[in-house]
């Protein structure tokens, strides 16, 4: 880290400060304070402290310089001012009281008819306080998309009021979020948006089936097919109704089969944490298998030979079936790998050895008849 040494900084921004004190002083030859002259310098001496690092100064003072905005009667450049408060008080970590400031800057936004930026406001900062209370965040997105709305913008207040859906299911509260999600819903009709109506009919319904109710979750599928032709043809319609009839049977199994279509497995995070509560472990088809293996594995040996064990018994098999790369290797390398019948005893004949015959006379133990056998690089001619 660089050690910048921002003292002259802060000597610029307490002659600011004096300067504009000396401005906000009457006389009898000066009945009012200079306002414009005031503000101009605060406003130098705010940058400086923003500069030096001086949060806490800073926000003292942009807090003076807004009220002196508000006095002078221009509310805009206050809410200017006062969302420079907001960020010095988050950079002195109190999220709580940075959170009041952000909320004054957009109240002074539509006080000075500027709605729009105020609605801009309230939807970027709501993200930032999700993780410190979500019902900042839920109230910031309400009011961005209510103002949004009063400006006729339509699809900006419908994307807010699905956010504040969204922070609502996360936050449990499973009636807001109903409420929010049929708010979006009319929004969307209005706009003729069925392209997004789909999964906000799908969020209502399964919240429905959240709360167990699957009455009413089929009254929203079937007043959805009626009114929206595109959600009757949705390709994911009749995943829904099934897994509608599964609830209506009261079959956990079936419900959990049913629940983990890929579609939704895709949805919102928050939805898919709740649908996975549905999915129950498939026990029995992995005690079959280890039945099936354990019968498998004692089935007795025909022939009267003993039955080939690939983990223990590893070394009752011939060489050339254990190792049937090393005849391959070994061949190439100018040595022959010859192995035993009766013993199973291998032995290894390096090059500089008398090599063994073209053939070899083998006699079966059992009926004392020889037979020639070719000698061959590859165990399996």
């Amino acid at each position: 880290m660089f050690n910048f040494n921002f003292s002259a900084k802060i000597k610029e921004a307490e002659e600011h400060i004096k300067q504009g004190d000396k401005y906000m002083k009457t006389s009898f030859t000066k009945w009012k304070p200079d306002l414009d002259s005031a503000i101009d310098e605060y406003d130098k001496a705010c940058t400086c402290y923003r500069v030096a690092e001086k949060y806490e100064q800073c926000r003292d003072l942009s807090i003076k310089l807004a009220d002196l905005q508000i006095q002078k009667g221009t509310p805009f450049f206050a809410a200017k001012s006062y969302e420079q408060v907001a960020q010095m008080t988050q950079e002195l970590k109190d999220l709580t009281t940075a959170a009041k400031y952000f909320d004054r800057a957009g109240q002074l936004y539509t006080e000075a008819g500027y709605r729009d930026s105020a609605a801009i406001l309230y939807e970027r900062c709501a993200p930032q306080f999700q993780q410190l209370d979500r019902a900042i965040s839920i109230d910031f997105y309400l009011k961005g998309a209510r103002l949004a709305e009063q400006e006729d913008k339509t699809s900006q207040a419908a994307d807010l009021y699905e956010k504040a859906a969204m922070q609502a299911i996360r936050a449990g509260n499973f009636q807001q979020t109903t409420e929010l999600l049929e708010t979006v819903t009319n929004c969307l009709t209005n706009m003729e948006r069925f392209d997004r109506l789909n999964r906000v009919i799908l969020y209502r319904i399964l919240l429905k089936l959240f709360n167990e109710d699957s009455v009413a979750g089929r009254n929203i599928f079937n007043q959805a097919c009626q009114n929206y032709p595109s959600f009757d043809q949705w390709e994911e319609r009749d995943h829904i109704e099934l897994l509608i009839d599964a609830f209506d049977q009261d079959d956990k199994d079936l419900i959990s089969q049913r629940c983990q279509k890929p579609y939704f497995m895709a949805i919102e995070p928050e939805f898919v944490r709740l649908i996975k509560r549905w999915i129950r472990p498939t026990t029995t088809t992995a005690n079959n298998v280890n039945q099936q293996t354990t019968s498998n594995s004692t089935v007795p040996s025909t022939g009267g030979t003993k039955p080939i064990q690939l983990d223990d018994d590893e070394d009752d098999l011939p060489a050339a079936l254990r190792f049937p790369f090393l005849d391959r290797c070994v061949s190439s390398a100018g040595c022959s790998f010859v192995t035993s019948i009766t013993s199973g005893a291998a032995s290894c004949n390096i090059s500089g050895t008398p090599p063994l015959p073209a053939s070899s006379e083998i006699t079966s133990p059992v009926t004392g008849v020889g037979s020639s056998r070719i000698h061959s690089a590859d165990p399996y001619p």
